[in-house]
C-alpha cells in the first residue's frame, strides 16, 4: 500500500522519469552495495591483496540473483544495520570461503558514501540531459518567435515592447547556468570513499601497506567518482551543495511557470500549455476550464523542493561520524531528486508542446493605447532638445493625462501644442509604433541560441 504520493497507484505515474525511479529503488540502492563490495575485491585482487579466485566468486555471486533481498531483511531485523546485513547475506552464497573477504578493510561508511554518490552522478547525468533538453526547446522557441511583438511587464505593469522569443531566450539562459552550474559542481558532490573507519586508511594500511591509496582510486574509477584528498565523512557539505543545486533550479522554473500561469490567464491568452482536448479534464462541474496544471504542478514542486534543501542544510555530521544525517539522507535525497525529476519532465513536455497565440500579444499590447511607447518619445525629445528630465516632465504629464481620461496617447500627442513643436503626425505614428523599439533583440537572442558562434 502506497504511503507517499510518489507511490501511488493514481497519481505515481505523474512523478519522476523511469530512470529516476529505477535509480532509487530497493533493488537498485541494494546492487549498488553489492557492485562496491565487488570492485573493492576486484581491485584487491589486481593489487595481489587477496586470491584472484576469492575475487571472481565475489563477482561472480554479486547479484540479487544470489543475495536475496529478503535474507538481508531478514538479517537486518536482528543486526539493525543494513551494511552487516547485505555482508552477511552475501557470504553466505559464496562458495569456498570467498565471502570472508567481502567488505575487507572497508567500513559502512565506504560503502554508503560511495554508493549514494554513484547514484548522485547517475541523477546528474540524467538531469543535465534533460536541461540540455529543455535548453533546444527554448532556443527553437526563441528563433521562431523572434519577431513576435508583446508587452514586456515590469512590477506587474506593462513596460516596453518586447519579442516572445527574447522572453524565451532569458528562459534559454537561465537553463544554461544550471547545466554549468551541474558541471561546475561534479568534481565536489560526486566523490567517494575507500578509506576506513575513521578515513585514514588505519585499517588498509596495516593489511595491505602504502598501496592502500592507490586501491581508493582503482574502486572510485569504476564508479566513475573522484578520489578525495582527505576523509569526507564528516563533510556532508557536499550534499547540501546537490540539493541547493536543485533548489537554485526551482527557483527558475517557478518563476518560468508562473509567468506562463499568468499568460494563460483567460484576460490574457498568450500562450497556452499542451492540452488533450478529447480526454483531459479540468473541473468536474465547469467544461469551459482548460487549467494550467503543469505550470501549477511545478510551482507547488518547487516550494517543496527548496523546503528540502533548507532543512537539510540545518545539519552536520557530529565529529568524524554520526547517525544523524544519514536519516535526512534517506529521505530527502530521494524525495526532493524525484520531484526535481518531475519538474523537469513537466517543464520539458510544456515548452516542446507550447501554444504561441501571436495575435493576442498583438492586442494586449495596445491595451495602453499607446502608453507603453513614452520612453520612446521622451528620447526622441532629448535628442532634438537636448532637454532629457524636461522632455520626461512633459510626456509624464502627458501620458497621466491620457490614461486618466482614457484617450489613446497618439491622439493625445497629435492634438498637443507642445509636442506638434518637436514633431508630426508621421514621426508620432513611426515612434509609437513598437517595431521601431525592440533594441538589440535580435543580437542578443542569437548570442543565446548561438548563432553568432558564441
Amino acid at each position: 500500500m502506497a504511503l507517499h504520493i510518489l507511490d501511488s497507484v493514481i497519481y505515481g505515474k505523474d512523478f519522476a522519469s523511469p530512470e529516476i525511479r529505477k535509480i532509487f529503488e530497493e533493488e537498485s540502492i541494494v546492487q549498488d552495495w553489492i557492485d562496491f563490495e565487488v570492485a573493492l575485491a576486484e581491485v584487491q585482487s589486481e593489487l595481489g591483496f587477496i586470491p584472484k579466485e576469492v575475487a571472481r566468486e565475489i563477482k561472480a555471486k554479486g547479484s540479487l540473483k544470489h543475495v536475496k533481498l529478503e535474507r538481508i531483511a531478514e538479517i537486518y531485523s536482528q543486526t539493525m544495520l543494513s551494511s552487516v546485513s547485505m555482508i552477511r547475506a552475501f557470504k553466505e552464497v559464496c562458495a569456498n570461503g570467498a565471502g570472508e573477504y567481502i567488505h575487507y578493510g572497508a567500513t559502512s561508511q565506504d560503502l554508503f558514501d560511495t554508493s549514494l554518490a554513484y547514484r548522485l552522478k547517475k541523477t546528474m547525468d540524467i538531469f543535465q540531459q534533460d536541461l540540455k533538453d529543455i535548453q533546444s526547446a527554448l532556443n527553437h522557441l526563441s528563433d521562431k518567435y523572434r519577431h513576435t511583438i508583446m508587452a514586456g511587464i515590469t512590477h506587474g505593469q506593462q513596460a516596453l515592447p518586447i519579442t516572445f522569443g527574447y522572453n524565451t531566450a532569458i528562459w534559454s539562459d537561465m537553463v544554461r547556468k544550471h547545466i554549468d552550474r551541474f558541471q561546475e559542481a561534479r568534481e565536489r558532490i560526486l566523490v567517494g570513499t575507500v578509506s576506513g573507519a575513521v578515513g585514514n586508511f588505519s585499517s588498509f594500511h596495516f593489511l595491505f601497506g602504502e598501496k592502500c591509496h592507490e586501491m581508493q582510486k582503482m574502486v572510485l574509477d569504476r564508479f566513475g567518482l573522484e578520489a578525495p584528498a582527505i576523509d569526507i565523512q564528516p563533510q556532508i557539505e557536499r550534499l547540501s551543495e546537490f540539493l541547493q543545486l536543485l533548489a537554485l533550479m526551482s527557483v527558475s522554473f517557478e518563476k518560468i511557470a508562473d509567468e506562463l500561469f499568468l499568460f494563460q490567464r483567460n484576460e490574457f491568452a498568450q500562450t497556452e500549455e499542451p492540452f488533450d482536448t478529447e480526454r483531459q479534464i479540468s473541473s468536474s462541474t465547469m467544461p469551459q476550464k482548460r487549467n494550467p496544471n503543469r505550470c501549477e504542478m511545478i510551482r507547488a514542486l518547487a516550494k517543496k523542493i527548496r523546503s528540502n534543501s533548507n532543512g537539510f542544510s540545518e545539519i552536520y555530521m557530529r565529529e568524524l561520524r554520526d547517525h544523524s544525517p544519514f536519516y535526512l539522507e534517506d529521505f530527502v535525497i530521494p524525495e526532493t531528486i524525484l520531484l526535481a525529476s518531475t519538474m523537469l519532465n513537466q517543464a520539458k513536455f510544456i515548452f516542446k508542446g507550447l501554444v504561441v497565440k501571436p495575435e493576442n500579444m498583438e492586442r494586449n499590447l495596445k491595451l495602453s493605447g499607446g502608453l507603453i511607447m513614452t520612453e520612446t518619445i521622451m528620447l526622441a525629445m532629448s535628442k532634438k532638445t537636448g532637454k532629457k528630465e524636461t522632455g520626461f516632465s512633459m510626456v509624464h504629464a502627458c501620458a497621466m493625462e491620457a490614461f486618466e481620461k482614457g484617450i489613446p496617447f497618439d491622439k493625445f500627442l497629435e492634438t498637443s501644442s507642445e509636442f506638434q513643436q518637436y514633431f508630426t503626425k508621421a514621426e508620432i505614428q513611426g515612434l509609437l509604433d513598437p517595431k521601431n523599439y525592440l533594441g538589440l533583440t535580435e543580437r542578443l537572442i542569437d548570442d543565446v541560441i548561438g548563432k553568432n558562434g558564441k
